[in-house]
């Protein structure tokens, strides 16, 4: 089976632990990716509350982490640029809230150094605009609706997941390129702040973007608990939303305190593409598994120009 996981935490994960990509104590690694056929990985910078003060920084300094690894595991990982190789993992860099950008030059310096994302905000207020659990209402800044021109000149991919409500609408009026949720679920079957209305939905599949199941509990079910079943109900929503070309994967490993039963790592979403084949087909669980993310990128991904 074909992988593309759209989010992922494992690599500030892994800078901050002193940890290995390739093999380490967190839910996701190079090695599990490589137990997938053509496995690409899209693999997160996030500044957490600690290193705030100097998000740039942490930022540079993630960046230049990702490369040593890359580097040192050359013979497994390869800068993913729309050609999937078996046996090695593609990887593509992006940024989870847009603290380090504090300037569109900063911006154009981390897309020259290969990041290809960005979720304009986590959960706070920052430059660009307001997260979803922020408690602010207001939209994109001055600043955050040029960040967006300059993404979509530079076909860099613009991710709203955690954007709130006024962000995400400013987004869709100014976007003239597909943006993406990478990493969120349904409002309708849990309304959690964090997941997506159908309004929502239906922005993005008309754009012609895509959304990435989550495997957070609490964004699965209200009682915080999840099993395979719920992901099940949210990926059958989204099929009946008209998201069988537009929904994909966004597990979030090593961004979630908790996962669903038995599925604790990446190496377990075998089990997830078992349940989807059984209940979906196999056409459907390989356009969720790997094709949907590979078709957009396809469209809309640049290679990076950095040479590991």
């Amino acid at each position: 089976m074909k992988y593309f996981d759209l989010h992922c935490d494992t690599l500030t994960k892994c800078m901050n632990d002193n940890e290995e990509l390739f093999i380490n104590k967190k839910q996701n690694s190079i090695k599990q990716l490589l137990g997938f056929e053509t496995p690409v990985q899209l693999f997160a910078i996030f500044t957490d509350d600690p290193y705030i003060g100097d998000a740039y920084g942490y930022a540079k300094a993630a960046v230049s982490f990702f490369y040593e690894q890359a580097k040192k595991y050359n013979e497994y990982v390869y800068l993913y640029n729309n050609d999937p190789q078996k046996n090695r993992v593609g990887a593509v860099l992006t940024i989870e809230g847009g603290e380090p950008v504090e300037s569109i030059a900063a911006l154009e310096e981390f897309y020259e150094l290969g990041v290809r994302l960005m979720t304009l905000t986590w959960n706070r207020v920052n430059k660009i605009g307001s997260g979803m659990t922020s408690g602010s209402e207001d939209g994109l800044t001055e600043f955050g609706r040029q960040a967006v021109k300059y993404m979509n000149r530079k076909n860099m991919v613009i991710d709203v997941s955690h954007l709130n409500l006024q962000g995400f609408k400013d987004v869709s009026a100014i976007s003239e390129k597909p943006f993406i949720a990478s990493h969120s679920n349904s409002f309708t079957l849990c309304p959690h702040p964090r997941n997506l209305r159908d309004w929502q939905i239906n922005e993005i599949a008309a754009c012609g973007g895509i959304i990435g199941i989550n495997l957070y509990p609490p964004f699965l079910t209200e009682d915080n608990e999840a099993d395979i079943n719920d992901i099940l109900r949210h990926t059958e929503y989204f099929l009946n939303k008209g998201g069988e070309n537009m929904l994909a994967l966004g597990c979030d490993f090593d961004g979630i305190s908790c996962t669903p039963k038995n599925i604790e790592k990446t190496a377990d979403m075998t089990i997830v593409y078992s349940a989807f084949e059984k209940h979906f087909g196999r056409g459907i669980a390989d356009k969720i598994f790997f094709d949907n993310a590979k078709n957009f990128f396809d469209k809309y991904l640049l290679t990076s120009g950095v040479n590991l």
